[in-house]
């Protein structure tokens, strides 16, 4: 076979297997496109909806490039210096709240608890003999 034979030969065949494999079948027409929807505009009415539904968003601006993401390091950084503290202070000891006592009896100056310990002062604020701040709390008394 001549060159051009064989070329004439292979676009043939193409043209074979592009229409399906059928010379002569002819394609049902394509339905014409519709026009594009309107770009999405606000009603200048009311601002909280569109002037033309449905509608396509706006084209971008510039359009976007792809860039390649680079994660650098944090440069490497020497220890801060040490700085000698000096000691604290000692502290007063602070007492711990103690345990809620149970109150036997309560006049207008106060309460008394069980035991005998007067709690000087009215309502729920009181204050024990040694000055502390007393909270009463039902038929209990806490000392802070």
């Amino acid at each position: 076979m001549s060159r051009m034979t064989e070329s004439m030969l292979a676009l043939t065949c193409a043209m074979l297997v592009s229409a399906g494999g059928h010379a002569w079948a002819q394609e049902p027409a394509v339905p014409a496109v519709p026009d594009p929807l309107p770009v999405c505009r606000l009603d200048p009415r009311d601002s909280g909806k569109l002037a033309v539904e449905p509608c396509r968003p706006a084209p971008p601006v510039q359009p976007r490039r792809s860039v390649a993401q680079v994660i650098g390091r944090m440069p490497a950084q020497p220890a801060p210096p040490l700085v000698p503290m000096a000691p604290l202070p000692p502290s007063p000891a602070v007492p711990l709240p103690g345990a809620p006592q149970p109150i036997g009896a309560c006049d207008t100056g106060g309460c008394r608890d069980a035991a005998g310990a007067r709690y000087n002062g009215a309502g729920n604020a009181t204050l024990d003999a040694n000055g502390r701040i007393c909270h009463r709390n039902g038929a209990f008394m806490q000392c802070f």
